[in-house]
C-alpha cells in the first residue's frame, strides 16, 4: 500500500508542481490585469473563454475519458496508437470547422455572446486558440496514459511562458486590450501544439478507425453530461450574471472566482490528472479498496487544510495583489473555496463509477447535478446576484458530490472513516469564524494573528484524534522517511538515520 501511495504522491506532485509555477506566475500577473483592463473588459474575455470551453465540450463529448480508458483497455500498443491517432485526427478536422466559421460569421456569433458585434476580431482570435486547444488536449491525454508527468509539465509551463510574455507585449506595449491576451494564447498556443503533435504522431504514427472513432465516442458520448454538468456547476453563473447585472459584475465575481478556484487548481485537478489512471491500476490489486480507502483520507486532509488556509488569509491577500475596484470579491472567496470540496469528493468516487464503465450513470447524475445548478442560478442570483451565484455553486457542487459518491457506492464500495475529516473541518471552521470578524485594520497585525492561528490548527488536530495513529505513521512514512531517503547523500546527516524506519 505504501509503494502506491508514494508514487501517487510523486506523480501528483509532478503536475501539482507545474500547476503550483503557473498559478503563482498568473497571480503575479492579477494587478497587472486588473490595471490595465476595466471590469467590463475582464467580463468580455471571462464570457469569451467559457464559450469556447463549452464548445470543447459539446464537440469531443467524453473523447479525452474514452481515449484513456481505451488505453487501460489493452497491452498492445499498436492497439492503443490506433485509438490516440483516431481522436487526434478527429479534433483536428472538428477544429478546423470552428475556425472556418468563427471567420465566417464573426459579427454575428459575436452578438450571439456578447450582445454586439464590435468583437469579431475577438471571435477570431478566440477561435485559432481553441483550435490548439483542441487538438493539444489529446496529445496531453496521451503523455498522461505514458505517464510521462515530467514531459506534461516542462510543455505545459513552457505554454505558460511564452503566453505571459506574449500578453504582456500585446498588452502592456502594443495596447491591443483584450485581443493582445487572445493573441498572446495563439503565440503560445501554436509552438506548444506543433510540439505536441510532433511528439504524439512521432510514437503513435498517423491512423484513422472510423469504427474506433465510433467505440470512443460510444464510450464517451454519456460523459457529455457530466462535463456539461461540470461546466455548469463551474461557470454558469457569469451568463446568468451578465442576463442580471452587467459585465462589471462579472468581472469582479470572475477574479473573486480565481482565487476560489486555488484549491482545484493546486491540489483537486493535479491530483485527477494522476488519479484516473492510478486507479484503473490499483483497482486490479487484491487489496484495491483498503488503499483506495487511505488514499481518500489524505487527501480530503490535505483539501480541508488548503480550504482552511485559503479562507484565513484571503482578506490580507487581495489587499496585497488585487486593484481596490476588485476588493469586494474577497468576501466571496470561503464559499467558493468550500464548495471545492464537493468537487474533490466527486472526483475520487467517480473512479468507481469508470472502473465497473457506468458512464451512462455519470452521465444522469451529471444532468441532475446541472438542472439543479440552473435552477439555483434563475432563482438566487436574481435575488443576490454574485453572493447568489456563491451559493448556487456550493449547494451543487455538494448535490453532485454527494450523489456521485452515494451510486459509487453501491457500485464499487470502498470503506470510508468520516469520524476524523468531520473533526478537521469543525476545528477549521471554528478557527476562521473565531477571526474573520475581529475589528483589526493593521494589515501586519492580522497576519500575525492567522499565522498563530494557523499553528493552532495543525497542533489541535494532532492532539484532538482527529487522526488515527495508523495515519500518523503512514504519514511520517511517506514524508519523513521519503525525504531522509531522498537527502542520504548529505554528509552532516548521521550515519543509518536515512533508512531508519519509522515504528
Amino acid at each position: 500500500m505504501r509503494d502506491e501511495l508514494i508514487q501517487l504522491v510523486k506523480h501528483t506532485a509532478v503536475y501539482g508542481f507545474g500547476r503550483i509555477f503557473s498559478k503563482v506566475i498568473s497571480f503575479l500577473l492579477i494587478p497587472f490585469y486588473t490595471h490595465y483592463f476595466t471590469a467590463a473588459e475582464y467580463g468580455v474575455m471571462e464570457v469569451l473563454n467559457l464559450s469556447a470551453m463549452i464548445l470543447a465540450i459539446a464537440l469531443a463529448p467524453g473523447l479525452s475519458n474514452a481515449v484513456m480508458r481505451f488505453h487501460y483497455d489493452t497491452d498492445d500498443e499498436r492497439e492503443r496508437a490506433i485509438s490516440v491517432s483516431t481522436a487526434l485526427t478527429f479534433t483536428l478536422i472538428v477544429g478546423g470547422l470552428v475556425v472556418l466559421v468563427a471567420f465566417a460569421f464573426p459579427g454575428q456569433i459575436s452578438q450571439l455572446l456578447l450582445g454586439t458585434s464590435r468583437h469579431s476580431l475577438l471571435i477570431k482570435l478566440l477561435a485559432i486558440g481553441f483550435y490548439c486547444s483542441f487538438f493539444s488536449d489529446i496529445c496531453y491525454v496521451y503523455l498522461r496514459g505514458r505517464k510521462r508527468s515530467g514531459v506534461y509539465v516542462v510543455l505545459t509551463q513552457v505554454y505558460l511562458v511564452l503566453s505571459i510574455v506574449a500578453n504582456i507585449y500585446f498588452v502592456a506595449v502594443r495596447h491591443a486590450g483584450v485581443a493582445g491576451v487572445f493573441g498572446g494564447n495563439i503565440v503560445a498556443g501554436v509552438a506548444i501544439g506543433v510540439t505536441l503533435l510532433w511528439l504524439t504522431v512521432g510514437e503513435t504514427g498517423i491512423h484513422f478507425s472510423p469504427l474506433r472513432l465510433v467505440k470512443l465516442l460510444k464510450f464517451g458520448a454519456p460523459l457529455i453530461m457530466a462535463w456539461l454538468a461540470a461546466f455548469v456547476l463551474n461557470f454558469s453563473d457569469r451568463f446568468f450574471l451578465q442576463r442580471y447585472s452587467d459585465l462589471s459584475q462579472v468581472g469582479i465575481y470572475a477574479v473573486g472566482y480565481k482565487f476560489g478556484y486555488i484549491t482545484s487548481m493546486l491540489l483537486i485537478q493535479p491530483f485527477h490528472l494522476m488519479w484516473e489512471p492510478q486507479a484503473y491500476e490499483i483497482s486490479a490489486k487484491p487489496n484495491a479498496k483498503a488503499i483506495f480507502s487511505r488514499i481518500f483520507s489524505f487527501y480530503m486532509l490535505g483539501l480541508v487544510t488548503a480550504t482552511f488556509l485559503l479562507a484565513l488569509f484571503i482578506r490580507e491577500t487581495f489587499e496585497i495583489m488585487v486593484d481596490k475596484k476588485f476588493l469586494i470579491a474577497y468576501h466571496l472567496v470561503p464559499i467558493i473555496a468550500v464548495a471545492y470540496l464537493g468537487q474533490g469528493v466527486q472526483g475520487f468516487f467517480e473512479a468507481g463509477l469508470l472502473i465497473e464503465k457506468r458512464s451512462k450513470l455519470m452521465g444522469s447524475i451529471g444532468f441532475v447535478a446541472a438542472l439543479v445548478c440552473i435552477t439555483l442560478n434563475f432563482t438566487l442570483i436574481w435575488h443576490w446576484k454574485m453572493l447568489g451565484a456563491c451559493l448556487a455553486t456550493l449547494l451543487s457542487i455538494f448535490l453532485l458530490g454527494g450523489i456521485t459518491a452515494f451510486f459509487s457506492q453501491r457500485v464499487y464500495p470502498i470503506p470510508i472513516r468520516y469520524g476524523g475529516l468531520l473533526k478537521v473541518v469543525a476545528i477549521g471552521s471554528t478557527i476562521v469564524l473565531s477571526v474573520w470578524f475581529l475589528p483589526i485594520h493593521s494589515l501586519w497585525l492580522r497576519l500575525v494573528l492567522k499565522s498563530l492561528m494557523t499553528l493552532l490548527f495543525v497542533y489541535v488536530i494532532f492532539i484532538s484524534g482527529a487522526l488515527e495513529p495508523d495515519e500518523v505513521r503512514t504519514i511520517k512514512s511517506l514524508f519523513v522517511d521519503e525525504l531522509k531517503t531522498r537527502f542520504s547523500f548529505i554528509p552532516l546527516m548521521p550515519k543509518g538515520l536515512a533508512n531508519k524506519r519509522v515504528d
